[in-house]
């Protein structure tokens, strides 16, 4: 399986009760799954959510079968656009992820932080743009590519034809390739770094039991699976 993308979120806020922080998270798990279906249009994939205390801390992420990984590619009339167009679409579930996850807790002021990973569309867009800079041959580009799809069988294999012949036509002119998109709170002043204040006391508190849920679905059509261990 290939991760196509990854979000990590982090919210400052008190612990839940146990039993109120399974509910969240299966709640969180289940509007990301919808709006996923709704958004994504592979016909199969993997998802994965795990949420853990210690204020609230989630990761998802969704894999593919190189096989429906490179029939989705290949169904554009470019597969750099196709790239493109995938990726988009992972980021608006990334961003969605970090709305819901943030939305039952309206009174905290502090602001989420999210991170956002390309994982291997990143990887693929990076060879196009590297082959238009002239970096990387296009030898060199498809080795690669064959390690970032990790599977030899008739699909992959047709899909690599169309890829080769695609990096041969890259344009002289193309975008950036994917970034990383990171929202972090805002950083420290140089003065704040050279002049920090006087540590304040810590007042030792008795930590509540905290815990990690972990919420999966092997395929779109699989059973939800569940599972709470203490930390």
């Amino acid at each position: 399986m290939i991760n196509i993308g990854t979000t990590d979120f982090y919210l400052n806020v008190p612990s839940l009760p146990v039993e109120e922080f399974e509910a969240y998270s299966t709640q969180l798990f289940d509007e990301w799954e919808d709006y996923v279906g709704n958004v994504l249009k592979l016909p199969d994939y993997y998802l994965a959510l795990e949420v853990q205390e210690g204020s609230v801390r989630a990761k998802s992420k969704i894999l593919v079968s190189a096989v429906t990984l490179c029939g989705f590619l290949a169904s554009y009339g470019s597969i750099s656009s196709g790239v493109k167009h995938l990726y988009s679409d992972i980021t608006a579930v990334g961003n969605y992820l970090g709305v819901r996850a943030s939305a039952p807790f309206p009174d905290t002021d502090e602001k989420p932080r999210i991170r956002k990973r390309g994982e291997a569309l990143s990887k693929l867009e990076l060879l196009f743009f590297r082959v238009e800079s002239g970096s990387l041959s296009v030898d060199e580009a498809m080795t690669r590519a064959e390690k970032i799809l990790g599977e030899d069988t008739e699909e992959v294999t047709e899909f690599m034809k169309e890829l080769k012949i695609s990096l041969q036509g890259t344009p002289s002119q193309m975008a950036l390739p994917i970034e990383e998109h990171e929202l972090q709170p805002t950083a420290s002043s140089p003065d704040e770094e050279r002049n920090p204040s006087a540590p304040k006391s810590k007042i030792p508190v008795i930590r509540p039991d905290q815990y990690r849920v972990e919420i999966w679905r092997e395929s779109k059509n699989g059973e939800r699976k569940v599972r709470v261990q203490k930390i």
